[in-house]
């Protein structure tokens, strides 16, 4: 859906958030029109599921013991058929692949989100990682596009150039804001920010309008401040701000095809 469409409807975006960033990641997808809703108890995941749009899955801060309740969530959002965004936190790492790998055998995601070290585990390609960052060089189109033809998810990179890929069609943003990586949650938010975006249907197109916004936002905040702590918050400021024309004038300028 267009910016536009996403202020209208309000799309509801189940979160089944890690508890680092919670706040932050509500207070997104709400200043954009969304509604946010976040929640870990699994007798209330059927009613929350059949009235969200969307539904966000983090596992940055899983626990074994809850891994049944993960796989049930994606699978009652199949179900509904209510698009389910993966966001693989620190996945190289294999503990932390354990609960990527048992929600995406019994449940399908339509959208991973991820930074490059995180995309390329999916693409079965080696890329440096220093906890939840990623710090290699490759080839982040053929990252991209091989993670998505292996997983048949479309996949939002998210970095210095963003890349989204349905294994076929490939867009970048070649718009770098360091302070994006300065705040621990943008990449959540995003997350988030993308679910709302697809959640009328998914698209590489709604993947890629949600992820221009994000980065305008972070250009436009960058020009009025250059702390983390105050760079935070103005990334509200500017997503509440921004205009529907705003973004798609944006986009028309930035959002290139990829090979």
């Amino acid at each position: 859906m267009d910016l536009k469409t996403l202020k209208t409807t309000s799309p509801l975006v189940f979160n089944y958030a890690n508890y680092v960033t919670p706040q932050f990641v509500a207070n997104v997808v709400n200043v954009v029109g969304g509604s946010p809703i976040m929640a870990r108890e699994i007798a209330e995941f059927p009613d929350l599921v059949g009235v969200s749009d969307a539904v966000v899955i983090n596992t940055g801060t899983w626990r074994r013991a809850e891994l049944l309740e993960t796989i049930k969530l994606a699978q009652l959002a199949n179900q509904a058929k209510k698009v389910v965004v993966l966001d693989p936190v620190a996945v190289g790492i294999p503990s932390r692949s354990v609960p990527v790998k048992a929600v995406m055998a019994d449940a399908k995601i339509d959208i991973i989100r991820g930074n490059a070290a995180e995309i390329a585990w999916f693409a079965g390609i080696d890329f440096a990682s220093h906890g939840i960052d990623a710090t290699g060089e490759g080839d982040l189109l053929t990252i991209a596009q091989q993670a998505a033809k292996k997983t048949g998810a479309i996949i939002a990179m998210s970095g210095a150039t963003d890349v989204v890929s349905d294994g076929m069609t490939t867009q970048t943003i070649a718009v770098d804001v360091p302070l994006l990586a300065t705040n621990v949650g943008t990449g959540d938010a995003l997350s988030a920010l993308i679910g709302a975006f697809n959640g009328d249907e998914v698209s590489v197109t709604n993947t890629v309008r949600a992820m221009a916004m994000m980065k305008l936002a972070g250009v436009q905040a960058a020009k009025k401040v250059t702390t983390p702590g105050y760079f935070a918050n103005q990334v509200l400021d500017e997503l509440y701000l921004l205009t529907a024309e705003a973004l798609e004038t944006f986009m028309a300028q930035e959002v290139k095809n990829g090979q």
